[in-house]
């Protein structure tokens, strides 16, 4: 009975010697993956706050984009407004040119030097609205934006009314015909200039 007692306890004591051994190496292991895990959680978190960080830089640079778009599109329609203000102080001299002949062309006596001095008034209106023309052709904004469209199709508007103010007078005066006159007359009086507000953000 000794024996077996002693064989028992010898036993358990050499299991639990060979238990301990076999433990360790699995503490040991699971303290390396532990270590590891963390090490990862660290990597990734770094990764996160990268990804981050790029992102940002990301969205500065779309902003940067959209605001130098954006500045492009002020240049252009500010080229645009340079170049219609310029054909409307066109349109003033004209005006104030037909004005300066009007009483001349009212006494409808057929001078030449006023029909002269009617045709180059005349002119200088065509030659404003070939030189806004011109200006304009090069000018994408006119066909992309929709205030500048409407500005555009307003500058062409008032050059038909005009054109044709001064051609019916001229004709009136060219047969001494009155009520041609003043019905040219009229019809640059009616002259009406809209001035839509053009936007720059």
């Amino acid at each position: 009975m000794k024996k077996r007692m002693f064989a028992s306890l010898g036993l358990t004591v050499l299991l639990t010697g060979c238990g301990s051994q076999n433990l360790l190496p699995l503490e040991e292991k699971s303290t390396d993956l532990s270590d590891k895990n963390h090490d990862l959680k660290l990597e990734n978190q770094e990764l996160k706050n990268e990804n981050h960080k790029k992102q940002k830089q990301l969205d500065a640079l779309k902003k940067d984009s959209e605001n130098t778009g954006q500045a492009k599109t002020n240049k252009k329609i500010a080229d645009y407004l340079q170049i219609s203000s310029k054909y409307y102080g066109s349109v003033t001299k004209t005006i104030n040119d037909y004005q300066a002949i009007d009483s001349q062309i009212m006494k409808n006596k057929k001078n030449q030097d006023v029909m002269d001095q009617l045709d180059s008034v005349i002119e200088a209106n065509d030659d404003a609205i070939d030189q806004y023309k011109e200006s304009v052709n090069d000018l994408s904004i006119v066909k992309k934006d929709d205030n500048v469209k409407k500005q555009h199709k307003q500058v062409l508007k008032v050059q038909k009314d005009i054109k044709t103010a001064l051609t019916e007078i001229k004709k009136g005066y060219a047969k001494k015909d009155l009520t041609s006159i003043q019905r040219g007359r009229q019809n640059l009086t009616n002259i009406q200039v809209k001035n839509d507000n053009l936007k720059q953000n």
